[in-house]
């Protein structure tokens, strides 16, 4: 009995812990011969807040773990509310990429975190009913000051190490509030690689008629909530709970939904869901992984 009481105890309380055992994941990412090989770091999710000193260190000390990859690229919730503007800020401001920092923006960037029935999330829920404005010029002016570019609709075009043809990172605002346009993101017949950038998945059948490599999302927190063989219960999007968390072979192209770093303050729990920052490598047909 005592055995059961304790086991019962231990399982309350893990959701609570877990959402605080942040570590960096690495994942190989098969791509065509002509794509470059690229190490791109993946952030999303982190919900920030004032009082996070613990995700805020984990977030500090990415440099010393990863180095310098070629791009570091965050997909949005980057912020929980306006006291985390500064913190998130002073927490990234150390990380590098040769070829750059680029970011979309989430819902929880606009719109400062709110109250919600669990009925909201389950039913996949959409806006920001009710809540208060995020302070976004002041977020998104502290992010250009370091040299981060965002990618809310737009595309930018990179080169590398001299080859011919470009790489193409194409942006889109976020599609859980409907601010997301893709009339900017076809793929150019010399580009090398192509790669998107969203908040919600929603909209990742897009990049991939459109010929890209691969494509960054958040969001989903993994389902937040997964459970042995059945997986995550809920995206809080249109994407298949299958493909909540991780990387996956969408078409020709490949999705990475990252499992994020954070939660809303309001639902502060994750089983089976860790919170992660992941090292993604494009390694093209051909070459070994290193």
């Amino acid at each position: 009995m005592k055995g059961a009481i304790g086991a019962g105890a231990i399982a309350a309380v893990y959701p609570f812990v877990e959402r605080r055992r942040y570590h960096l994941g690495r994942r190989a990412v098969p791509v065509r011969p002509a794509c470059p090989p690229l190490t791109i770091l993946h952030l999303s999710d982190t919900h920030l807040t004032a009082g996070d000193r613990k995700l805020a260190r984990f977030l500090g000390e990415l440099p010393k773990t990863v180095g310098t990859p070629d791009l570091v690229l965050a997909t949005g919730d980057l912020i929980e509310d306006d006291g985390g503007i500064e913190p998130f800020l002073e927490a990234v401001e150390g990380l590098r990429g040769r070829l750059g920092r680029y970011y979309v923006l989430g819902s929880h960037d606009y719109y400062q975190s709110k109250m919600k029935a669990p009925t909201h999330y389950l039913s996949a829920g959409r806006g920001p009913a009710g809540a208060r404005p995020a302070d976004v010029d002041r977020l998104e002016a502290g992010l250009s000051s370091q040299g981060w570019i965002s990618l809310g609709n737009r595309t930018e075009l990179l080169q590398h190490e001299g080859r011919l043809g470009a790489i193409r990172l194409a942006g889109v605002d976020d599609p859980y509030l409907g601010r997301h346009r893709t009339d900017h993101i076809a793929r150019g017949r010399d580009d090398v690689a192509a790669i998107g950038l969203t908040h919600a998945p929603d909209v990742v059948s897009e990049w991939i008629l459109n010929g890209y490599d691969l494509v960054l999302a958040g969001h989903t927190h993994g389902g937040q909530l997964r459970f042995p063989i059945v997986g995550a219960a809920v995206t809080n999007s249109s994407l298949p709970t299958a493909l909540a968390a991780g990387l996956h072979r969408v078409g020709a192209g490949w999705l990475h939904v990252s499992m994020g770093l954070g939660t809303s303050r309001y639902s502060p729990v994750r089983f089976l869901a860790r919170p992660e920052a992941t090292l993604l490598e494009l390694v093209p047909a051909g070459r070994a992984s290193g």
